[in-house]
């Protein structure tokens, strides 16, 4: 995330890169607070020839006092809503209510009474994750997504038109097309996504002739080959995560950092290791006494818990020198954090839990 300092110091410029950012920038914002955004409004126009109840939407800057922010984790964006203290068009009223929604790449000026070193460490480490766009293709179909930090985004499954039969084809156009086809969607996704490494993946030749297609096409990605892999289409995208090879290409990435973490609950729940929190409220107990290590938490938790509460939660951590993830459950590693209740803690020490 990119931020930086401004009005002597007193406030702090933000621009969200992704949904982990925007689930930073939901920690760090709270009632009380005050933001500026440039936003839109329904006002009215006002004259002798005009209608009382026309209006018009207009683009205007304003500034709110914070009175709620919510996270819509199914949609990606944060809205926050609070009074209208300062705006510049005269037909925006001060005092009326306003919610203004952040998405990526929206920029946001944020002031508060302090800045503890834990949200400036927060801030800090929000460097702009890498990415990289998965290709599961054979000679039917191909799935493409792209996974971020710990976030995929699916962007749906490419067909070739190969049927299989025995009927005459010209198998080549078709394949030609084909590849042309996932060639344009990944230039599409890497528009507005910018750099990230291309991995081709599939049963057969068919990720070895995509990867030519994409060499003669002129393209400068970085492009790894796997073996190994025999699935195709979205559903291969998402398990090809567990794959080992891929593994070792994400191994000192963030996700890489999370599938460790996620081996180590497994790990400590074998051995019936009493280093660990399951569920909001035992989390919360262990964070609470300083014991929480890494906090994991799937976006599913906050379908089961409130809000309010798992934030609280995730800055105590962070206050107290852990470190908090927040995963995709559209995942595998999302899914399995889901299956522990949403929310796991390894510890620094065991506690004694109340019978």
């Amino acid at each position: 995330m990119l931020h930086r300092w401004i009005d002597g110091k007193k406030g702090l410029l933000l621009v969200p890169y992704d949904s982990q950012d925007l689930w930073t920038l939901r920690r760090i914002i709270a009632p009380g607070d005050a933001i500026q955004s440039r936003t839109t409004r329904e006002v009215k126009l006002e004259g002798e020839y005009q209608r009382p109840d026309k209006g018009r939407r207009v683009t205007v800057r304003v500034r709110l006092e914070v009175e709620s922010i919510r996270y819509d984790f199914d949609l990606g964006r944060l809205r926050i809503r609070g009074r209208i203290t300062e705006s510049d068009n005269e037909l925006v009223p001060h005092g009326s209510y306003h919610s203004v929604e952040v998405q990526p790449l929206t920029e946001i000026s944020l002031w508060r009474k302090d800045y503890p070193s834990w949200l400036m460490g927060l801030l800090s480490r929000r460097v702009k994750a890498d990415s990289f766009l998965l290709v599961a293709a054979d000679s039917r179909e191909a799935g493409v997504g792209l996974l971020t930090g710990v976030s995929l985004k699916l962007y749906g499954t490419v067909e070739s038109g190969l049927s299989g039969k025995l009927y005459a084809q010209d198998h080549d156009k078709l394949s030609r097309t084909y590849f042309r086809n996932v060639i344009d969607l990944i230039r599409t996704v890497l528009q507005s996504a910018g750099d990230a490494n291309v991995v081709l993946a599939g049963p057969g030749n068919v990720k070895n002739q995509l990867n030519n297609a994409l060499k003669a096409s002129g393209v400068s990605w970085k492009v790894f080959v796997l073996e190994g892999f025999d699935l195709a289409g979205e559903e291969g995208v998402r398990l090809l995560l567990s794959n080992s090879a891929l593994r070792e290409l994400l191994s000192k990435t963030e996700y890489g950092r999370v599938q460790g973490l996620v081996e180590e609950v497994k790990v400590r729940l074998a051995k019936d290791d009493p280093r660990i929190a399951m569920g909001v409220a035992s989390c919360s107990q262990a964070a609470g006494q300083g014991a929480v290590e890494s906090l994991l938490l799937s976006d599913g938790v906050f379908k089961a818990a409130e809000e309010d509460k798992v934030i609280r939660m995730a800055n105590e951590v962070e206050a107290k020198r852990g470190e908090v993830f927040l995963i995709d459950s559209s995942t595998v590693l999302g899914s399995q954090v889901d299956g522990l209740g949403g929310s796991v803690a390894l510890l620094r020490y065991s506690l004694e839990w109340p019978t």
